[in-house]
């Protein structure tokens, strides 16, 4: 296959939905989630920036929680966050404001685990080891 062939867009995979056991809550739970492609991430990238103005310089700041809270909930297909029922459920309205009512039941370490869970899905879990194992091929 040549060069050019690589890129024809028939050869890229579609994205899979991936199913994770995680304890949430104190309880294992069947979970999916959806890696999201580059163009989705840079917009929620670019909506949880501030833009502020410091002695005439601008300066551009990403808002980190706010970032991570929206790629978990765009990333989360089971749950569905953005289920009103869900949501009505927990008593809040957003799927954001879900997302933290559940927070709020769990501990660090779950939380964390599910932020693990989505930067590994969406490909930002490479390790230094496996860094490193890349630069000696």
């Amino acid at each position: 296959m040549s060069q050019f062939e690589d890129f024809l867009m028939d050869s890229f995979e579609e994205v899979q939905a991936v199913e994770k056991k995680l304890e949430i809550g104190g309880k294992k739970r069947n979970m999916t989630f959806k890696a999201l492609g580059a163009n989705k991430a840079d917009a929620i990238r670019k909506s949880c920036r501030k833009i502020k103005f410091i002695k005439g310089q601008k300066i551009v700041e990403t808002d980190q929680d706010k970032y991570l809270e929206t790629l978990i909930v765009e990333t989360t297909t089971c749950p569905d966050l953005k289920n009103a029922e869900l949501q009505s459920n927990w008593g809040v309205m957003g799927a954001v404001e879900l997302l933290q009512a559940m927070k709020s039941k769990m501990t660090d370490g779950e939380y964390g685990e599910w932020s693990s869970v989505v930067s590994e899905i969406n490909g930002y879990d490479k390790g230094m080891q496996e860094l490193i194992e890349e630069a000696k091929n």
